[in-house]
């Protein structure tokens, strides 16, 4: 797999993503045998890296691409880890950045480096035996990892169609970001949608609540939440025990229907690094039973607790009827020692009433590995593409139209060449996705 981290945010996560990955592959505590682990570490680093730098470190697959040269500067001479980025893999033209437009990134930037992008991608790919595909990290707010990252994906549709293309997208808070935001989240949303097959959303505000109200943090700094979805990312894409898994298969099962390819990730726990050593003691299912309520909906407009900002517990309740979010399909993966008087019990993600009714075969899958992750005991993520992503969507599109309908900023776009038809497209596909996702039946259960 190669990864490709566009501008301030995606590079910074990217940084983040090596830096966790190299810590899981040096736990010593990991619960399974030498041979085991040795052949996970070997997995992880075939999956993550390219080779050996002179100076020992491991070398990430990893393109780094910016408009400005003080955040790739700041991560390149980071010199505490045990990994490096190779230095032919950095580019990043001088001259200033995107200016927080999507336009300005998409018809100027992008097209200004694609061709030196291009090459680099394929100079990395033909070092590869067997190519995976891509994951792409970029942020919908400003206008680098907007712009050129949704342009590059483009590119990479067109020359690349038989290779899976997955996004990472993180989300802008809803307000004190940029003026913009709104209009470039609305873009590349809409163009990512056309062009990759797989479109992994991560929302600052939900990031942002974990690390304060699991990780207890009183002072929260974009490390802080790059780390979460981080770990996020990689109890999805880490090695597991099925041989045959890959990026790939996962797609296939998280985006088994051409209308629906717009996934998130809920996961658990999330525990603050002091109280690791202290950490409670709860068996899969309970653990299993707090990810299925994290898919509960609100009903009849009442207020929802966010569940995957609760503590998990052991006291399950079979009394209590929910109404869940219809799901296309769900992909469940534990990570850690599964004991014979504590085994995984997902049936009751299994159950059909959870699914759309036009999906009869796969809507759920089951992956694990027995290996610690992170040094948690026990972790779990729920890759799930299900209608609770119209809700946010829609809130998203009632506030840009807001925008668009009284000409805000549109000058800004217009003066590199976007048009209306332009943004009316965009509103039409995103319109459209939210649609879908809204005709998703959902059960009570």
């Amino acid at each position: 797999m190669l990864t490709i981290q566009f501008g301030q945010c995606g590079n910074q996560l990217g940084h983040t993503l090596f830096s966790e990955i190299s810590t899981d592959m040096e736990c010593v505590n990991t619960g399974v045998s030498y041979k085991t682990n040795y052949q996970y570490v070997e997995d992880t680093f075939n999956r993550w890296f390219s080779g050996i730098s002179k100076s020992n470190d491991r070398l990430a697959r990893a393109i780094l691409i910016d408009t400005e040269q003080k955040v790739i500067n700041k991560i390149y001479n980071n010199k505490n880890n045990s990994w490096t980025y190779s230095t032919k893999n950095v580019i990043c033209q001088a001259g200033g950045g995107c200016a927080n437009n999507w336009a300005f990134g998409y018809l100027v930037k992008g097209y200004e480096l694609s061709d030196v992008i291009l090459n680099c991608i394929r100079q990395e790919i033909e070092k590869l035996d067997h190519f995976d595909g891509f994951l792409l990290l970029l942020s919908s707010a400003g206008g680098t990892g907007s712009g050129i990252g949704s342009y590059i994906t483009k590119l990479l549709h067109e020359e690349y169609n038989k290779k899976p293309i997955l996004n990472t997208t993180i989300l802008p808070f809803s307000f004190g970001e940029v003026c913009t935001q709104n209009y470039n989240t609305l873009l590349t949303l809409a163009k990512l949608y056309n062009e990759s097959d797989i479109n992994i959303l991560f929302e600052n505000e939900q990031i942002y609540n974990i690390c304060t109200s699991l990780l207890k943090k009183s002072s929260i700094n974009l490390q802080d939440m790059n780390k979460v979805i981080s770990e996020k990312l990689l109890a999805t894409f880490q090695p597991v025990n099925y041989e045959k898994h890959n990026i790939n298969s996962l797609l296939s099962q998280i985006a088994c229907h051409p209308s629906y390819k717009i996934a998130i990730i809920k996961s658990t726990p999330h525990i603050p690094v002091t109280s690791t050593s202290y950490e409670p003691i709860y068996n899969w299912n309970s653990y299993i039973h707090h990810l299925k309520q994290t898919l509960r909906i609100s009903n009849l407009n009442s207020q929802l607790t966010n569940v995957e900002l609760k503590i998990p517990s052991n006291l399950l309740s079979n009394t209590i009827h929910h109404t869940y979010a219809t799901s296309v399909s769900n992909v469940l993966i534990t990570r850690g020692t599964m004991l014979e008087q504590d085994l995984i019990m997902k049936n009751i993600l299994k159950e059909k009433h959870l699914y759309a009714n036009w999906n009869t075969i796969d809507w759920f899958t089951h992956l694990h590995q027995n290996r610690k992750f992170l040094n948690h005991d026990k972790f779990l993520a729920l890759i799930t593409n299900n209608s609770q992503i119209s809700y946010s969507l829609d809130i998203f599109l009632n506030k840009t139209w807001k925008s668009y309908i009284h000409s805000a900023f549109l000058h800004q776009y217009k003066q590199f060449g976007l048009e209306e038809d332009d943004f009316l497209q965009a509103f039409s596909v995103l319109e459209n996705v939210v649609k879908e996702y809204k005709e998703l039946i959902s059960h009570t259960n």
